[in-house]
């Protein structure tokens, strides 16, 4: 499934971990080669070449200094994906997935999208989600998180 645009994807890391960067890019483009991302990696000192799927940004090396930098460009409204450079796909049921994201992405009651398995979520399901679910027309069902952690 293709999208209409690229989402910008943050890539929450620094040049310390580049290796690790390129890794988790590479495991999105095997797993899923027409992904509808646009990595946005920041750098400090170790920038790179960008290409059209890959932009390296020059940023602060303070974490909060790095994502306000990395933001700053990109429409309140508009969908990004937080990709974590230590967290990658072995396995993606990648038509499952691009449904499942062109879907929320035009569902006004959705404001975010995470196609990974969480330990909280499946070992406390009551602590970590809240009771209602949205379904959509395919009757795959969303679940609402109450917090980030895992």
């Amino acid at each position: 499934m293709s999208f209409p645009n690229k989402i910008k994807a943050i890539v929450l890391t620094c040049d310390r971990y580049r290796a690790i960067t390129r890794h988790v890019i590479f495991q999105y483009d095997r797993l899923w080669p027409d992904h509808p991302f646009v990595f946005h990696v920041p750098y400090q000192e170790v920038g790179g070449t960008d290409t059209k799927r890959v932009k390296y940004i020059p940023s602060p090396s303070d974490i909060k200094g790095t994502i306000l930098h990395l933001l700053a460009e990109i429409d309140d409204e508009e969908w990004i994906y937080w990709c974590v450079d230590d967290k990658y796909p072995i396995e993606l049921p990648t038509d499952k997935v691009a449904s499942l994201i062109s879907h929320a992405m035009r569902s006004p009651e959705v404001d975010g999208f995470l196609f990974c398995r969480c330990r909280a979520t499946l070992s406390s399901p009551k602590l970590t989600l809240y009771p209602h679910k949205i379904k959509n027309l395919f009757g795959d069902i969303y679940l609402e998180r109450k917090g980030w952690s895992q």
